[in-house]
């Protein structure tokens, strides 16, 4: 495929590869090509990366190729809120950098709150920024909006997400929450791993089958331990999934995740589907899930299969990243791309989509 134009995706964390997910996607499948520099990625304790990455500028002898891809791109598309002068993390000044007609895209990956605590004048900055902006389709979309949605993009047929039959003696259930905040702390924040962690150990005792926290690994390594397991345990506190349940689901395993009203909303209409395939609970209902999946095979085997079958249809990374081409296509021939008919009435919905359901946390919280 003849690759046309060159997207140069910027930010300062890895952001569990969801970037570089994307970056693969464009080169694999359309007539952009792309790369990702990275300032800050997350480092194990044998020094090696937690994911794979393409160019680090904690790396010196990097500086200068991602100065030059500045200098090449068409679109600099910004996964992190951060300026484009020289406070920027890679201390270059994006506009006067690039050229004349380079577009600059920012995309949020986390909610509007948290960042206006990160960032100094987020806020007032944000009020008067004029770049074009997307939101992922998990929790933040409700802080944003007017902003349209992109997918976080997984690799759906790639090996470490394809399904593996397990033969498990004692069934495996995998719980990951590199937060261990309390979920009662800050709703957005954790998983609430103290509380999940002590239920799901006492109840592997309960109903004898092995329990296995993943914490401080490779990607790589975790997506193994996932492959091998019967039951994948997500976030069932916050009301939103996250990439580890979708990874989850293309595994072929039974999911257990918590989405509120808005998450469901926002999910069917992304994905234009009617289904749902995570087991629904939270964690008050964790339990009762766990016993059901543990105690029917047939069941369980089920709905993994079900999992697989909903992200063949929905998920399918070759069709999603096209998500992304129009976006492209439309900030470089300078269309709007705000959220269609949702400027209207901002103050109603962000009380319909996000306050109640603050509330409904708030409760359930205490």
């Amino acid at each position: 495929m003849d690759k046309t134009k060159f997207v140069l995706h910027m930010a300062k964390t890895s952001l569990a590869g969801a970037p570089l997910r994307i970056v693969d996607a464009l080169n694999k499948y359309t007539k952009y090509s792309a790369r990702l520099a990275v300032y800050l990625p997350i480092t194990l304790p044998d020094n090696n990366y937690m994911y794979r990455e393409d160019i680090v500028w904690q790396n010196p002898e990097q500086r200068k190729e991602i100065a030059q891809l500045v200098k090449k791109a068409d679109i600099i598309h910004l996964h992190h809120y951060m300026n484009t002068d020289l406070t920027n993390p890679f201390m270059i000044d994006l506009v006067k950098t690039s050229k004349p007609d380079c577009k600059i895209l920012r995309h949020f990956h986390s909610d509007k709150e948290y960042i206006s605590k990160t960032e100094i004048r987020f806020n007032e900055n944000f009020a008067k920024d004029d770049l074009p902006k997307v939101v992922i389709p998990h929790y933040p979309e409700r802080t944003f909006l007017n902003l349209d949605i992109v997918p976080n993009i997984i690799p759906i047929n790639d090996e470490l997400y394809l399904p593996k039959e397990t033969s498990n003696q004692k069934l495996k259930i995998v719980f990951s929450a590199s937060n261990k905040a309390s979920y009662k702390k800050n709703r957005w924040a954790t998983k609430g791993y103290p509380e999940v962690s002590t239920l799901l150990r006492r109840l592997s005792e309960k109903y004898n089958f092995e329990y296995i926290e993943i914490n401080d690994i490779a990607f790589s390594d975790a997506m193994k331990i996932k492959q091998n397991a019967d039951i994948v345990i997500g976030d069932v506190v916050t009301g939103s999934y996250h990439l580890t349940e979708l990874e989850a689901l293309s595994q072929g395993k039974p999911t257990i995740t918590y989405m509120d009203g808005r998450s469901v909303m926002t999910f069917m209409n992304t994905f234009k589907t009617k289904d749902i395939p995570f087991v629904n609970v939270n964690i008050d209902g964790l339990e009762q899930a766990i016993l059901d999946l543990t105690k029917n095979s047939e069941l369980r085997v089920q709905i993994g299969k079900f999992s697989r079958s909903w992200i063949e249809k929905h998920y399918d990374d070759s069709q999603l990243i096209q998500k992304f081409v129009q976006i492209y296509d439309d900030i470089l021939a300078n269309k709007d791309i705000d959220r269609e008919a949702c400027n209207e009435y901002l103050l109603a919905k962000d009380y319909l989509y996000k306050q109640v359901y603050n509330y409904k946390w708030e409760r359930e919280a205490k």
